[in-house]
């Protein structure tokens, strides 16, 4: 078992992100745990200078970086109905539609993960804390 201790979201925070709530067969304590450590681990260290922020700053990016690698799981995705189709061998078959479509393009674990990846990121680079980030110099003085 893992012994980390989360800083920013807990692990019921995640579970209970996805409707349905993920429960222990969907992915286990430990698995999830390791999961929340490398998310939070590498918001401090890119974004905060390898120092603990505020929960606010740091815990709704987290969630979602976390929910976009948990989301990826081929267990999850079938269960949630996100596989349109399986090929076994020579068998073939068809899981469930497609959660939405858009145009021509589908909904799928992949894009949904990026989406949210994306929407942490843009946040979290809005969030830093970094004083040298931005400057303006007054010229010809």
């Amino acid at each position: 078992m893992s012994d980390y201790t989360p800083k920013y979201v807990q692990e019921e925070d995640v579970r209970g992100f996805f409707t349905p709530p993920l429960d222990y067969d969907d992915i286990t304590k430990n698995e999830l745990l390791r999961k929340i450590e490398a998310v939070e681990d590498f918001v401090q260290a890119v974004y905060f200078q390898d120092s603990t922020t505020s929960a606010a700053k740091a815990r709704i990016p987290c969630l979602l970086l976390i929910a976009s690698k948990v989301v990826l799981s081929p267990t999850l995705a079938k269960k949630h109905f996100t596989l349109k189709s399986e090929v076994l061998g020579d068998y073939a078959y068809e899981l469930a539609t497609p959660t939405s479509t858009k145009g021509a393009e589908q909904s799928s674990p992949y894009l949904i993960s990026l989406t949210w990846e994306r929407m942490a990121l843009e946040m979290l680079d809005n969030r830093r804390t970094s004083t040298g980030l931005w400057k303006i110099y007054k010229s010809n003085d």
